[in-house]
This record gives C-alpha cells, sequence and structure tokens, in this order.
C-alpha cells in the first residue's frame, strides 16, 4: 500500500486502539454462559492492528495478544482467562486471524 497521508490513517487507528481496550475489557467481563462480547473478536483486531501499524512503519510495543496483555498490565491469570474464553466460541463465524 501506498498512502501519501497517513496521518488520517493514523487518527482512525487511534480510535481502533481504545476501541480494541474496551472489547477486551468488556469480553474479560462477560458472562461465560451468555457472553455479548467477541473475544475471537477482540483478538483479530489486535493482531490486525499490529500489522497495519507495522506495515506504515510505526509498529506498537508489542508484536501479538499475549505481548498486547502485558503491555497493557493484564496478569498472566488474565491473559489466560481471556485465551479460555477466546477458545470457547465454537459459534464465531468469518475468519480467525
Amino acid at each position: 500500500m501506498d498512502f501519501k497521508n497517513k496521518e488520517p490513517l493514523f487518527y482512525l487507528l487511534g480510535f481502533m486502539d481504545d476501541y480494541i481496550e474496551d472489547l477486551v475489557y468488556n469480553v474479560m467481563n462477560d458472562s461465560v454462559n451468555d457472553p455479548h462480547y467477541s473475544g475471537v473478536t477482540a483478538s483479530n483486531l489486535i493482531k490486525c492492528y499490529i500489522n497495519v501499524m507495522t506495515e506504515f512503519g510505526n509498529p506498537p510495543p508489542f508484536s501479538n495478544v499475549k505481548e498486547y496483555f502485558i503491555y497493557n498490565l493484564y496478569t498472566e491469570k488474565e491473559y489466560n482467562e481471556f485465551e479460555n474464553k477466546r477458545q470457547l466460541e465454537e459459534y464465531y463465524i468469518g475468519k480467525i486471524y
């Protein structure tokens, strides 16, 4: 991709970063039996965010989902809880990155 002006893209990605934070928080606090938020979607967004930011020469300070959690001060236990919820989403329809 060749963008002459990356500033609008980085502006949008700044909001995506906030959206991802909110989604991860909601997944972490969601019901296991009746979830309303998708851990798969959150994981996908983190991975896509990393890829896009890296592609445009502004890589974030994390390179995978686990590092994202560490960077955002989640504990190992919280990361494992997130992964367990994500893996339970057998109903997810769509691409998984």
